[in-house]
Order: structure tokens, then C-alpha cells, then sequence
């Protein structure tokens, strides 16, 4: 198998991190055809990075999909919890993930990629402070980090928070998680994990390669 990846994408950068929690032997590639041709679209209809390539000549979208795949071909170091209780909290990471966080930091990736494209960045600013402040309340009262093991909640969610200071940080005066205690203690904590800041790292390098770009 192998993953068309993408080392800037939170999206890609999720299922590297399992990948290598899990010692999957995954191939990761680049892409061979260029993203959004016709020529890409009629290999890969749904359009997206990552993609999981199978051994059947199928290929998987969607990151979620990906990761719970591999969850379930691969039993035997798991990361979705056996605690229903635990599963579901995992589950409720990786959608606030995707239905809350990602669309608040979306028209900071807009601007990047499209120089013309502007947005109110006072208001988006307090968009994404409530969108953390809810965030942290809920780890307040739903997670134990001095505890509890990775799951795949925090795996999709770690890509997704390092764009935060990448994208609203770099235009705040001050760090936009300041006093929010149950969050950063939670940032800490998965952070201190090898493969999660071996993908962080991997986002760090193909940004500012981009940036080098639009210099």
C-alpha cells in the first residue's frame, strides 16, 4: 500500500502520525499528477490528499476513513479506545476537529493561497478564541491527560491546533490560547509524542518552504 500525501496537510499529516504509531509498512509518496487537472480528478474523482493506494488497485479517500481503516485492518495496536465512554470522547475530538476548528481557520488558508482574497481578521480573530474557548472547556471536564494514552481524537486533532499559531498567531499581538489552561496542557501533552512531532515537524519544513516560494 502507500499514501499520496501532501507534509503540509493536517488532513495527510493525520494519517502519517497513525501510520507510524501503528509501524504500518505504508509507502508515503507524493503525488504524481498535478493537483485539481482534469487528469487528477479522472484518477481520483472525490479530488483530495491524503488517498490511501490498495493492495486491490482501489483507492481510499478522506482521512477519517483512511484512519479508521487502518484501524480496523490492523487490530493489533489500536487507538480507538475498548471504553464506550473513551471511543465516543475520541470520536468528539475528531469531529470538533473538522466541523468547528477547521472552518474557523479556513479564510486564514484562503488568504495564503490567494493573495486577492481578504477577510475581516478582527472578527475571524474572535471566531477562532471562542471556537478554542469551547474546545478547552470541554478537555477541562472530558480529558485526563495524566492518564489516558493517544487516541485517534488526538491524532486528528494535533495537525489541525499547530496551524493555529501558523495562521491567527502570526497576526496576534498575544498567543490566542492564553489562559486556556486544559488546552494547552493538552497541546503539551501530545506534542510530547515522537510521531506526532515528526508530523508537526514535516508541517513546519513544507511551509516554510511555501513561504520561501512566495517570497
Amino acid at each position: 500500500m502507500q499514501l499520496i500525501n501532501l507534509d503540509h496537510s493536517p488532513y495527510a499529516t493525520r494519517v502519517r502520525i497513525l501510520i507510524r504509531k501503528k509501524q504500518l509498512d505504508i509507502a508515503i509518496v507524493a503525488p504524481t499528477l498535478a493537483l485539481k487537472t482534469p487528469e487528477f480528478l479522472a484518477a481520483y474523482p472525490l479530488g483530495k490528499i491524503p488517498l490511501l493506494g490498495l493492495d486491490n488497485g482501489q483507492y481510499l479517500p478522506e482521512s477519517i476513513a483512511i484512519m479508521e481503516y487502518l484501524e480496523d485492518a490492523y487490530p493489533t495496536q489500536t487507538f480507538r479506545p475498548n471504553d464506550p465512554l473513551a471511543a465516543a470522547q475520541s470520536r468528539v475530538l475528531a469531529s470538533f476537529t473538522d466541523t468547528h476548528l477547521a472552518p474557523a481557520l479556513l479564510p486564514y488558508f484562503k488568504a495564503m493561497m490567494l493573495p486577492e482574497f481578504t477577510f475581516d481578521e478582527n472578527a475571524q480573530y474572535d471566531v477562532v478564541r471562542a471556537t478554542l474557548e469551547k474546545l478547552d472547556q470541554w478537555l477541562a471536564t472530558n480529558a485526563d491527560m495524566g492518564s489516558q494514552a493517544l487516541t485517534l481524537g488526538d491524532i486528528v486533532l494535533a495537525p489541525t491546533f499547530w496551524w493555529v499559531d501558523v495562521t491567527v498567531g502570526a497576526k496576534a499581538k498575544s498567543e490566542i490560547t492564553n489562559g486556556l489552561n486544559s488546552l494547552n496542557q493538552w497541546w503539551d501533552w501530545v506534542r510530547s509524542d515522537a510521531d506526532v512531532q515528526n508530523g508537526l515537524s514535516e508541517m513546519a519544513s513544507a511551509f516554510a518552504a511555501f513561504q520561501r516560494q512566495q517570497a
